[in-house]
């Protein structure tokens, strides 16, 4: 899509907006100017166009005349809830505010849609034809936006879905299976990441592994870092080490443009079925402390506009988990008071299939499902958002205790 005056989203000005309109002589493919009277349903009309076809600005304060007259009905809080309340699934924007000395100016920015269509609460799909947008009633035509949304899924999943682990002829009789998760990341500009992935300093990521204790690891593969936490091993017929089968290990790989990819094994001790919830979120909790010291962006929730994310259970063998290794005897008996609960009422916890979430698509992070569960939208909220996962508790159904030992 095409930049306001050739200018980058965040150093947009009113002296470059006086500019665009000044040199339009009526509204174009990617510019539309609304009043601020503009009713909810057309400006989501205008928003459907844009997200179906090539993207798009909406400047909002802007009169018939292409006079500056700002703003008092809309408001940044007002764009964001009619949006994500009006269109499905919630189309990539962002929103920039402008002064004036003749009022206040709202750009709204959106993105061509990354999983078309984008469908308003009226049921319609609207595209952007010349300066207009209309609705699309050709059968032929929505049925190319549902194979340009297959294939820009297709593009995530080759992007962020790892590959299945092939075991050869080692053996694994201490694997139980592994989660997969990963999310494809939209922001609205650069972050502090991408503009430095070469130069990135990786020792205090590299010191806080090394606190740990337990083996790590830090590579850079082309375009993307890995990590690995913790190690592992296996043993071939003779009975001797060999090298383990590729992507065996608990690892996140963070790529350019800072979307993830990560792994973590399901292992018993001592031959059993039992394997540890403790440790999944354990790994969950390094993962995005990683994540956020390799950040190093403040306005990342400014930038952030969604993520596309999935999870992934694979199960190789039947296991039971279990809350165990932790230093806490308090925690422990907690736990194991909620395990004999869950079983009295459940009739115990043996996870026997695998499964995938969500079962058909992605998962969407944006603002307004981060706001369901929380009050404050920011750094804090968002990475909780992504590096949380409906396969931490592995089974286990009613609200579990949280001591603060699951949290280190």
């Amino acid at each position: 899509m095409i930049n306001i005056n050739n200018k980058p989203w965040e150093e947009i000005s009113i002296e470059d907006i006086e500019i665009l309109l000044s040199n339009a002589d009526d509204e174009t493919f990617f510019f539309e100017f609304k009043s601020d009277k503009v009713q909810n349903a057309k400006f989501i009309e205008e928003v459907s166009a844009f997200s179906n076809t090539y993207g798009g600005y909406i400047l909002l304060g802007i009169d018939d005349d292409k006079n500056i007259e700002g703003c008092t009905n809309w408001n940044e809080e007002k764009i964001h809830n009619t949006i994500h309340d009006s269109i499905t699934p919630v189309p990539i924007f962002d929103v920039k505010k402008i002064l004036s000395d003749k009022g206040t100016i709202y750009v709204v920015k959106i993105e061509e849609g990354i999983i078309p269509p984008y469908i308003t609460s009226k049921g319609k799909i609207y595209e952007r034809l010349s300066s207009g947008s209309y609705v699309i009633k050709d059968a032929s035509k929505i049925s190319q936006i549902y194979n340009k949304r297959e294939n820009q899924l297709n593009r995530i999943k080759e992007k962020i879905e790892l590959k299945p682990i092939d075991f050869g002829n080692a053996s694994s009789n201490n694997i139980h299976g592994y989660i997969d998760f990963g999310f494809s990341l939209t922001t609205s500009s650069e972050t502090t990441f991408q503009k430095n992935f070469f130069e990135l300093d990786l020792s205090n990521v590299a010191t806080y592994l090394g606190s740990n204790g337990s083996g790590y690891t830090i590579s850079r593969l082309g375009d993307l870092l890995l990590f690995s936490v913790g190690t592992a091993s296996a043993k071939g017929n003779n009975h001797k080490n060999i090298p383990i089968a590729a992507g065996l290990n608990n690892f996140i790989e963070i790529l350019y443009d800072g979307s993830v990819r990560a792994r973590i094994l399901l292992y018993s001790r001592n031959g059993s079925e039992e394997v540890s919830v403790p440790l999944i979120i354990f790994s969950l909790s390094k993962f995005r402390d990683i994540y956020k010291m390799l950040l190093g962006d403040e306005s990342f929730s400014k930038k952030f506009i969604c993520a596309h994310k999935y999870e992934k259970l694979t199960l190789l063998k039947q296991c039971k988990p279990v809350f165990d290794f932790l230093d806490d005897t308090i925690a422990l008996e907690q736990f194991d008071q909620y395990q004999q609960s869950n079983n009295l009422k459940y009739g115990g916890n043996i996870i026997i299939n695998s499964n995938r979430i969500p079962k058909n698509d992605y998962r969407i992070i944006d603002k307004r499902s981060i706001l369901r569960f929380v009050d404050n939208y920011d750094n804090d909220s968002i990475m909780e958002s992504l590096f949380s996962s409906a396969l931490s508790l592995l089974g286990f159904i009613d609200e579990f205790p949280k001591p603060e030992s699951l949290e280190k």
